[in-house]
């Protein structure tokens, strides 16, 4: 059985839609959160332990990130999955495991990287959109590229929008994290 943590800092939305894909093989045995948010409710109600590390509680990131580690370590993780966690990790964070952590991204990387993609997209007046899984190096949403998914929309809604490119990461996400997982390997 593989071992997966998901961070996550907000609504917990694509964390949800992993657990109850129910990933044959992949068990989500951890929830780590970089602040109090809705995606600790959604672990509570589906048994999930989850861990809180608030970076004003620590002198440093690297001591934050240290603990978070401490955690993993506990938990036995095989695979670190990002679902809308929203700080960057620090290279030595990242290059302690290589190709085990993964981020869902809603553009067509190297496209719109950061926060508010969507809007940015929309807002550059594109008519193609889309999502990229990645692997997480030192850069922000510069990994490589697993896997996307194109969108077209020649709306004008960017609410709409952002519904179908949310369609779009439940769709795709669950299927890239088992691809990837099974693949094996423990951290």
């Amino acid at each position: 059985m593989i071992r997966l943590a998901v961070f996550a800092s907000g609504r917990g939305t694509n964390f949800e839609n992993i657990l109850e894909s129910r990933l044959p093989g992949i068990e989500i045995v951890l929830l780590v959160t970089d602040s109090i948010c809705n995606a600790l409710e959604i672990a509570r109600t589906h048994d999930v332990p989850s861990k809180t590390f608030l970076r004003k509680n620590y002198a440093s990131k690297e001591e934050m990130e240290q603990d978070m580690v401490t955690e993993i370590e506990k938990f036995h993780i095989d695979f670190i999955v990002l679902a809308g966690y929203m700080r960057l990790l620090s290279p030595p964070f990242v290059n302690r495991y290589p190709k085990r952590i993964i981020n869902i991204h809603p553009s067509l990387l190297p496209l719109y990287k950061g926060k508010e993609a969507i809007r940015q997209a929309f807002e550059a007046g594109k008519k193609l959109y889309g999502v990229s899984v990645h692997y997480v190096n030192e850069g922000m949403d510069e990994g490589e590229v697993i896997a996307q998914v194109k969108i077209s929309y020649d709306g004008e809604d960017l609410q709409e929008l952002e519904q179908l490119v949310h369609q779009a990461e439940y769709a795709l996400y669950p299927k890239v994290i088992a691809q990837v997982c099974n693949r094996g390997g423990r951290l």
